[in-house]
Formats: C-alpha cells, structure tokens, sequence
C-alpha cells in the first residue's frame, strides 16, 4: 500500500510539473537508501529465519525515524526562506508518512521474530529494553546507520 502511495506521489509531481528543491531532493535520497536498505534487512532476516539480522532492524527504524523527522524541520525552514510552496510540502509529507509506515512494519516484522524465537511475546518491553539504553548492540548499529544516513 505505501509502495502504491509513493507511486502516486510521483505521478503527481510528474503531471503537475512540481519538483523539489536541491536540499530537499538530497534528503529524500538518503531516507531512500535507509528505507532501501531496512526493507532488504528485513526481508533477508525473515527468509532466513536470522534473529541477530532481525536485530539491526530496530536501530536503523530509529534512524529512519531520525530523518524523517529532521526532513519536517527542513521543510519548515525552506518554506519561511521562500524556497519550497505549501503544496509541495504537502507532497513531502505523504512521502515521510510512508517511509515512517513502511520502516514501522520492518520493525514489527523484525521484532516478532525475535520475540518468536526467544518464546517471548512482550513487544513493547522488548523496544523499550534496547531503545532504553541497556544494549550496547543496538547503540552500536544505531550510531554506525546514524553516520551513514546523516543529513547534510
């Protein structure tokens, strides 16, 4: 459905003539390499049946959350700078929305194998634990996607 959503999205800019601005074309890439990337993550760790593949997942859903929230402010700034429209920022949106839908069910696919294999369904005790700090794999992962998928 979301794949669906960023098709139309497309398609809109495509007939209305629209196009993003510099900046905002370069932060939609990044989050297209990060979605490109936690999609396959996920789809690797679910053949194959890996838990600790399916554990990188979460890290990168969080950087992922990262940037879609720092595209937000972006937009806002290029919007008071005169430099992006109202229309286009609604176009943006629907393309964060979906990029945020999309990693949050690579996390809820990643998490439920974890929490299958280790015979454990708590799932928000599970995010809560390697979101809280407690695991020192999941700061790993995080800074090293942070690094990677960083905004200009």
């Amino acid at each position: 459905d979301h794949a669906v959503e960023i098709s139309k999205t497309s398609e809109e800019l495509s007939q209305k003539k629209l196009s993003f601005s510099g900046d905002a074309q370069k932060e939609i890439a990044v989050a297209e390499n990060a979605l490109r990337e936690i999609v396959d993550l996920t789809f690797t760790a679910f053949e194959t049946g890996n838990t600790e593949l399916a554990r990188k997942v979460e890290p990168l859903e969080q950087v992922i959350d990262k940037i879609t929230a720092e595209m937000r402010s972006h937009h806002v700034a290029r919007l008071q700078a005169g430099a992006c429209t109202i229309e286009l920022g609604f176009i943006l949106n629907d393309l964060i929305n979906c990029f945020e839908r999309i990693s949050d069910h690579c996390s809820n696919i990643a998490v439920a194998m974890i929490e299958v294999a280790e015979g454990e369904f708590e799932t928000h005790k599970y995010l809560n634990a390697v979101k809280g700090g407690n695991d020192e794999q999941f700061r790993v992962d995080y800074e090293a996607y942070a690094v990677k998928y960083h905004l200009a």
